[in-house]
């Protein structure tokens, strides 16, 4: 009796031997990586000096500062007067003040450090002086690139409560420039209650 031979066993070492093929040809092609498309687009470092640190740095220098408590009767009259000297740090990546003043008789010194985040897209500030132990830290923008910076941030009264301050940076021209801090009073509104004039000295 013939019996007619099976199909099955045919197509399978060819099966084998195209597998095999396939995989020698893999090998010899190497490990497939994929398509990198090169970035064409160049953005700067965020680590060095921009146009926002480069106009802050050109307030370094030495300044006379009148501070007028604006909310108080009589402002002009009783104002206070002091110095202040601004310098570059960190490779101009920031601005470093140091004030001395007299305030209603007393002397007072403080420290401030103003820098613009290049992530972020803020300008950010600290602020310390000898009448506290707390550090001020505020943060904000700009619409006019640096002339007026908008900053907000927190205090604390004497009795531990949460004070909001808004500061105003204003560049009148490249040797005066105000500070202008507001909070929000009793009823809710904000309203201002300092001004400090810098005036660099000649």
């Amino acid at each position: 009796m013939n019996v007619a031979p099976s199909r099955g066993r045919g197509t399978l070492p060819a099966a084998l031997l195209l597998l095999a093929a396939t995989a020698v040809f893999a090998q010899d092609r190497g490990p497939q990586k994929p398509e990198v498309t090169p970035d064409t687009h160049q953005t700067p470092d965020a680590t060095k000096p921009g146009p926002e640190q480069e106009f802050l740095a050109k307030r370094v220098g030495e300044y006379t500062r009148t501070i007028k408590f604006v909310a108080q009767p009589n402002a002009d009259a009783n104002a206070s007067t002091g110095t202040s000297k601004i310098s570059a740090a960190l490779g101009a990546r920031f601005i470093v003040e140091e004030n001395n003043d007299t305030v209603f008789g007393r002397p007072v010194s403080g420290t401030r450090i103003y820098g613009f985040n290049n992530i972020t897209k803020r300008y950010e500030a600290v602020w310390m002086y000898t009448g506290s132990t707390g550090m001020i830290c505020l943060t904000g923008t700009s619409s006019d690139s640096g002339k007026t910076v908008d900053l907000t941030g927190e205090t604390r009264n004497l009795h531990g409560g949460t004070v909001p301050l808004h500061a105003v940076i204003r560049q009148v021209d490249e040797n005066q420039f105000v500070v202008t801090l507001m909070s929000a009073g009793a009823d809710g509104k904000e309203a201002a209650f300092q001004e400090t004039t810098y005036t660099r000295k000649k």
